[in-house]
């Protein structure tokens, strides 16, 4: 048929909408989480969808075109071949899960027929399926559980209904006339108004039950047990345990109530209870003894009884454990007969005092155990004695620490010297707590020497506490002292080592001073009886804050002392200093006054006051260098810190030094490093300090030497360094060169001795460090760091 321009156009239209739809069609079937393929009428697949490829673990150029029970045997006379065929024989829906053995997988199944074949809709349940698998299993074995206990249980819900019970509680209600299905006993009966309607005998404990069960269920109570009686069919009474629990969280709330069978053991109790009754009243005496042993035996203290001769009649256990013998061995016999020499005879005496006194005696006796203390207590009676025996050697102990720990703090009286506190510790030590003790303290910054003292009961464990302080020990002793220096804590050796035969026990604690170890303290038993346990480990703590105290208290007073000194050397320095220009002016003051008296102003005078500016000049630079010293020792100089060019730098240093230097006949020369990056500095004060290196090194660098100023980068910042030709510097100097007044006092040189402390100072406010390296009669080197500056990267700039 002949199609018309608008027909033909139209046409087109509808193909072009139709290929959109169809596109937008299988786009969706590509997003959708199912797997989705479709066959024609002769089982051939036509469409396989991303997910369908996985799900059936082929691609679709393997799939499309291929006959479905070709490329899948195993399917044949499955659920699939029969509901798909099913499906497109009457054009009827049809949905199923089933599980797909060559895929070892369950699936979800929808499969919708259509003119042309068959579309299948398939989603991967697996997991549900092993869920709801496990489920049931683990329903299976709590049934089973349920069911295999002899106790009568029901599940109930919120409102009292029974939901399920276990096969106990189904034979008890057949066995009292109550069938499963009643709506008395079974599932679904309301268990809170069968109990509401219980009457006759046997049910006055159903209200409190009734009772007890509605406050589970309102979450006034988390549980309720009752006992109640039952009667039998044949009349026998029989006594059940209810016991009911409230089980609450995501799910709906449940009860549980369990009635448990305790006929038996009410019968056995209330037999029990009779026969006690009998024995009671045939015995009364006997029990009465009995429970007096009972109460003898529980009580903490130890107790034994004896009869006028002095034979022990009773010995309760804690009375074994002091005397170390079984009672049996110490019945019906003397305390001297069966126990040591001096135990026996102790006992005996004690025995002897209260009969005397008529009335309790008490003192204090070692026990037959190592180490131990008891404080015995014997009260006299008309049918002999009773003794009491408590352990006290805590109490002792801890009577002992305390005295101990006054007389520590009594030894920072007697001496503020840092050597004599530490032997006066150690010495007090033992042998009142340990068999040896050490004290170890390392070198300090305030002139503190190290120091180690011991004292031991033998000559072999002071060598053993000595040992363990040398360098590279890896006896126990040693890593113990290690370990607690480097974790700041207690740590005990708690038993004997095989490098360490004679130490039973030991612990080390750190001497601790404002968050600072001063030192370590060390105590060794050698006994058995004498270990630091864990509840000892306070007071050795407390020990060591106090000996730390007392250790500090010395340095203090030394560091003090030495301030005194330095103070002293200070002032006689500063007044030197100052006196000599004084005396200098006065002189030049005194001559030019006589020369003007006479009428002379020449030459002479004008020679006289530039002298006395030069004096002004020394002194204000003086004045200055101690200002200066005090700004940087404060650690709040003020700097003016601006970007500086290394090379430019010292270049200036060179041009302010070069006519110096070419009077004493030196050379003065610079080696710099390529790229040196900018340093963030104060230009002045690193000038004072290139100028307080260079003046020294031209002050003691004889004729015809050189001096260099050095430049290089090193890991971000910038080292300098001043390095000349002298005679260099004591390995024992160079660790006190950068001392205030070292100089001065010790070198017996020119000078204040303030440079180098400024120099010290100065570059440590700027974030850097100073140091000296010299050997003697080959010159010195100074080098000090300054931080470098980061050089911003350019930003590129596009072209125009």
């Amino acid at each position: 048929m002949a199609l018309r321009p608008g027909q033909e156009q139209n046409a087109e239209k509808g193909t072009a909408a139709l290929a959109d739809r169809t596109r937008h069609a299988l786009d969706v079937l590509e997003r959708i989480s199912d797997a989705v393929f479709s066959f024609d009428r002769f089982w051939r697949f036509t469409y396989v969808n991303t997910r369908a490829e996985r799900l059936l673990k082929r691609s679709r150029s393997e799939l499309i075109g291929r006959n479905v029970w070709e490329e899948f045997p195993q399917a044949l006379g499955s659920v699939f071949e029969q509901e798909y065929r099913r499906a497109l024989a009457s054009q009827a829906n049809v949905s199923f899960e089933a599980f797909f053995r060559p895929l070892e997988a369950w699936v979800d199944v929808r499969a919708y027929p259509s003119a042309g074949g068959l579309i299948v809709f398939c989603r991967d349940i697996s997991a549900r399926k092993h869920a709801e698998q496990a489920l049931h299993e683990s329903e299976q074995f709590l049934r089973a559980t349920l069911d295999s206990l002899s106790t009568h249980i029901a599940i109930l819900d919120g409102r009292g209904t029974i939901l399920a019970v276990n096969a106990a509680w189904k034979r008890f209600a057949r066995e009292n006339g109550c069938e499963e299905d009643s709506a008395n006993c079974g599932v679904g009966a309301n268990y809170l108004g069968v109990t509401d309607a219980a009457k006759g005998d046997f049910s006055e404990e159903a209200p409190s039950v009734a009772t007890g069960i509605r406050d589970i269920i309102a979450g006034r109570a988390a549980s309720f047990l009752q006992e109640y009686p039952c009667h039998e069919p044949g009349g026998q009474r029989r006594w059940f345990l209810v016991r009911v629990t409230r089980f609450a969280g995501q799910c709906p709330l449940r009860v549980v109530v369990a009635h448990e069978d305790i006929t038996g053991r009410r019968e056995a109790g209330e037999a029990l209870l009779r026969l006690e009754r009998e024995e009671a009243a045939r015995e009364e005496a006997e029990a009465a003894r009995e429970r007096m042993d009972a109460v003898l035996e529980r009580i903490a203290d130890g107790f034994a009884a004896f009869d006028r001769d002095g034979r022990f009649t009773y010995v309760n256990r804690h009375a074994e454990t002091h005397f170390g013998r079984g009672r049996e061995a110490m019945l019906g016999q003397r305390p001297a007969d069966v126990l040591s020499e001096s135990q026996g005879a102790a006992i005996e005496h004690l025995l002897r005092r209260a009969t005397g006194a008529g009335a309790p005696v008490e003192e204090d006796q070692p026990s037959a155990r190592v180490d131990r203390w008891l404080r015995v207590v014997a009260y006299p009676a008309p049918e002999g004695h009773t003794v009491y025996f408590r352990d006290v050697t805590e109490q002792r102990r801890a009577e002992l620490w305390s005295r101990f720990l006054s007389e520590v703090s009594a030894a920072s009286t007697y001496s503020l010297d840092w050597e004599d506190v530490s032997r006066a510790v150690v010495k007090l030590t033992v042998p009142t707590l340990a068999d040896g003790c050490a004290i170890a303290t390392p070198g300090g910054p305030h002139g503190e020497e190290p120091t180690t003292e011991v004292a031991a009961v033998t000559p072999e464990l002071e060598e053993a506490l000595r040992a363990m302080f040398r360098p590279g020990s890896t006896s126990a002793l040693g890593r113990t002292v290690e370990q607690a220096l480097r974790t700041e804590s207690v740590v005990r050796l708690p038993g004997p080592s095989q490098d360490s035969p004679r130490v039973d026990s030991a612990v080390a604690v750190p001497l601790m001073t404002q968050a600072r170890p001063l030192g370590v303290l060390v105590l060794v038993s050698t006994r058995p009886g004498l270990r630091y346990e864990t509840q000892d480990l306070s007071l050795v703590r407390e020990l060591a804050r106090r000996a730390a105290l007392v250790l500090e208290n010395a340095r203090l007073y030394r560091t003090a002392r030495q301030a005194v000194t330095t103070r002293d050397e200070t002032l006689g320095i500063v007044s030197h200093d100052l006196r000599a220009p004084l005396n200098t002016i006065s002189l030049l003051c005194t001559g030019a006054e006589r020369r003007l008296s006479h009428g002379d102003s020449g030459p002479a005078v004008g020679e006289a006051l530039r002298k006395v500016r030069a004096v002004v000049g020394d002194m204000d630079r003086l004045i200055d260098d101690l200002l200066e010293v005090a700004r940087v020792e404060s650690g709040q100089p003020k700097l003016d810190l601006e970007p500086l060019d290394v090379p430019t730098l010292l270049a200036q240093v060179q041009g302010l030094n070069e006519l110096l230097a070419a009077e004493r006949s030196l050379r003065l020369e610079v080696s710099l490093a390529p790229d040196l990056p900018r340093v963030r500095a104060d230009r002045a004060r690193v000038l004072r300090v290139f100028q307080n290196l260079v003046g020294n090194a031209i002050k003691f660098t004889p004729p015809g030497g050189r001096i260099l100023l050095k430049a290089e980068h090193c890991e971000g910042r910038v080292c300098f360094c001043v390095e000349d030709t002298g005679p260099g510097i004591d390995a024992q100097e160079q660790v006190h060169v950068f001392d205030r007044f070292w100089q001065a006092i010790h070198a017996h040189k020119a000078g204040a001795g303030l440079g180098l402390a400024i120099v010290k100072g100065v570059v440590e406010a700027h974030g850097g460090r100073a140091w000296v390296e010299s050997q003697q009669g080959q010159g010195a080197a100074f080098f000090f760091t300054l931080p470098a500056l980061t050089q911003a990267p350019e930003v590129a700039q596009a072209p125009r």
